[in-house]
């Protein structure tokens, strides 16, 4: 165990210093790569080698600094500037806190994984204190890293959020009660979000609902502008599409999107929408990809596998996860996470018409719209299938948290019907977020043993 004394601080006010750095970084030679990377602890080097890696050409120093790095500073420096910081989870659209002029967002699942990917002792310190408060340890790390180190602000050593959102009722338990316990604990303002059912009359009372949490933000941050709102919502439709045009990019064989851009999607997707930003680093990752094909150049040159992860991938070290799937020949092609199901724009022209637009994106949002459903398993199975269709995957991967209840309760069913399609699954049993659990070696073993004993033996088998 890792004592809270041995790191001082919250991980937010950590990773505000490492951003303040970061962004400073120009143009670099490899030497000068090198030479920093000496000088960080490992958890750091293997992420810097990750991102900075010459297969990104770029698109991970701009994501760590107009991305992560912006959305670390904003809300670090929110209050001096005269604005709110409102904490979200992942399954709500950042876009509506973008809406407003003084409010900045705070998601608490891209700041646990930006804690377990540049923190000496990675998020254990935060988890361990969250325990010692009486937390079960089935809660999720996902959460439960950001949300206990924001538990230190009661004593001065981490900043908080002014407000909080919850969108998880009825999708994630543990994600809902870690919030609101936070909620309690500090005494902050929680407006809940809650996803009764799948039928016309339970979106109208989620739309209603959304309404109701809206009006309450406005009560907090002050009044939406109309005409700010309708600017924020066009910026998301042009990330949006190109959002589809790196999708489409993934249907080549071999894949010419680097596993990494798929993290690099949905970091950008939960903080940024709706802002310069994500327009900025989508056309980047774009642009790398599709210069990627012209050339030839493939990060998996020997595509074996090309994978979908049904839940989601690990982030306790990317450089032995990410790259290190595309160095044995596997493809990240995309996981639920980076499957939003957002084929609609929004066409809004009035302000009630963009509440209502923006209800039925978090209505739809992954996890909500799977775990939410009065059938997970069917929506689920649905969803997968879409997508491996979509993009011609050759296998699934199941990363098995612990924590998530819902998904565990009804993999079976999700297993035998991708079985039956002919797509042989994965499951791995590890925390994505806490490296004590699962080693990163052990789930490579069980990865390669699959690929090269199960996904390889169809390809040879088809062949003959």
């Amino acid at each position: 165990m890792i004592l809270l004394a041995e790191v001082k601080s919250g991980l937010v006010l950590r990773s505000y210093q490492i951003f303040k750095t970061i962004k400073k970084i120009g143009p670099y030679t490899n030497n000068e790569v090198n030479g920093m990377l000496s000088l960080s602890v490992m958890e750091q080097n293997h992420t810097l080698r990750s991102f900075l890696d010459k297969r990104h050409d770029g698109a991970g120093l701009k994501f760590l600094q107009e991305v992560l790095g912006n959305h670390i500073v904003e809300a670090v420096e929110a209050k001096e500037n005269g604005k709110k910081v409102v904490m979200i989870p992942f399954n709500f659209p950042p876009e509506v806190i973008h809406l407003f002029d003084n409010a900045v967002p705070y998601t608490t699942e891209v700041v646990t994984t930006i804690g377990v990917c540049a923190l000496t002792h990675q998020g254990e310190p935060y988890w361990d204190y969250a325990l010692s408060l009486g937390l079960p340890d089935f809660v999720c790390s996902a959460n439960t890293i950001a949300l206990g180190s924001v538990l230190l602000s009661k004593e001065g050593n981490e900043f908080s959020p002014d407000i909080m959102i919850s969108a998880a009722p009825g999708g994630c338990d543990a994600n809902s009660k870690i919030h609101e316990f936070v909620s309690e604990y500090l005494e902050i303002p929680e407006i809940i979000l809650d996803k009764t059912g799948d039928s016309s009359m339970d979106f109208e009372l989620y739309r209603r609902l959304f309404h109701q949490m809206f009006t309450r933000l406005e009560m907090e941050v002050g009044e939406a502008d109309e005409d700010r709102m309708i600017k924020t919502l066009e910026k998301a439709n042009e990330a949006n599409e190109l959002f589809w045009e790196l999708f489409e990019l993934k249907k080549l064989s071999p894949c010419p999107v680097p596993n990494l851009f798929t993290l690099m999607s949905y970091g950008t997707r939960f903080t940024m929408w709706g802002r310069d930003e994500a327009i900025s680093m989508f056309e980047k990752l774009v642009e790398v990809a599709e210069s990627r094909r012209r050339r030839g150049e493939y990060p998996a040159e020997k595509e074996i596998a090309r994978s979908f992860w049904v839940y989601t991938g690990y982030y306790i070290d990317l450089l032995e996860f990410w790259l290190w799937l595309e160095d044995n020949g596997i493809s990240y092609l995309n996981d639920l996470l980076n499957s939003q199901m957002l084929t609609d724009f929004y066409s809004p022209e009035t302000k009630e018409e963009a509440i209502d637009a923006l209800a039925a994106t978090a209505w739809n949002y992954a996890m909500t719209r799977q775990m939410g459903a009065e059938n997970m398993g069917l929506r689920w199975v649905e969803d997968a299938l879409h997508t491996i269709e979509k993009l011609n995957a050759n296998c699934a991967i199941y990363s098995g948290h612990h924590a998530c209840k819902q998904s565990q309760a009804v993999f079976r069913i999700l297993r035998d019907e991708l079985s039956r399609k002919g797509i042989p699954v994965l499951r791995l049993d590890g925390d994505c977020w806490n490296r004590r659990i699962t080693p990163v070696s052990v789930l490579q073993e069980m990865i390669l043993d699959f690929v090269q004993n199960v996904v390889a033996g169809r390809r040879r088998r088809r062949r003959n």
